[in-house]
C-alpha cells in the first residue's frame, strides 16, 4: 500500500493551526516552497487556478513555507501575490518527515491519507490536475 502522509499541525500568517489528519476524506496537495525559490513562484498561477477550480470540501492546497524567518518573509509575499490557498510555516519535524531536500516538492494525499504522488521540481499543471481528479474518485478503503 501507499505510505501514509506524515501528520503535522502547523500554523501560518493567520495564526490558525492546520492538522493534516483532520483533512481525511479530502484530497490534499502539500506543497513545500520558499519565497526565494523561483520555480516555486512560477507554480503560483497554476496552484491558484487549481484552488479556484477544485478547492472546497473535497480538495485543498496546503502551501508549507520552509524558511527559518518565515514569519517575516511570508505575510508580505502572500499579500503581494494574493495567495488564495492556505499557507503554513514548516517545523523541523515536518521537513524531516517529508524528507524535503529540494524545492519545490509537493505531495498529493488521497482521502484515505495515503501519499499517491510525489512531485519534485516544477509542477506540470495538466498532469497534476489529472492526478487530483483521479484521487478524488478513489474511495477510502
Amino acid at each position: 500500500g501507499a505510505r501514509q502522509a506524515p501528520d503535522f499541525s502547523l500554523s501560518g500568517p493567520d495564526g490558525r493551526t492546520v492538522n493534516l489528519a483532520s483533512r481525511k476524506g479530502r484530497v490534499v496537495l502539500v506543497n513545500f516552497w520558499a519565497t526565494w525559490c523561483d520555480s516555486c513562484k512560477e507554480e503560483i498561477p497554476a496552484l491558484s487556478e487549481l484552488h479556484r477550480k477544485h478547492g472546497g470540501d473535497r480538495f485543498e492546497i496546503l502551501a508549507v513555507n520552509i524558511e527559518e524567518d518565515a514569519a517575516q518573509k511570508v505575510p508580505p509575499f502572500v499579500a503581494k501575490h494574493r495567495l488564495p490557498f492556505a499557507v503554513l510555516y514548516a517545523d523541523r519535524k515536518t521537513l524531516d518527515a517529508y524528507a524535503v531536500r529540494g524545492l519545490p516538492a509537493s505531495y498529493l494525499v488521497a482521502p484515505d491519507g495515503a501519499i499517491v504522488r510525489r512531485y519534485l521540481g516544477p509542477l506540470d499543471a495538466g498532469k497534476l490536475e489529472n492526478d487530483i481528479l483521479t484521487a478524488l474518485k478513489r474511495r477510502p478503503s
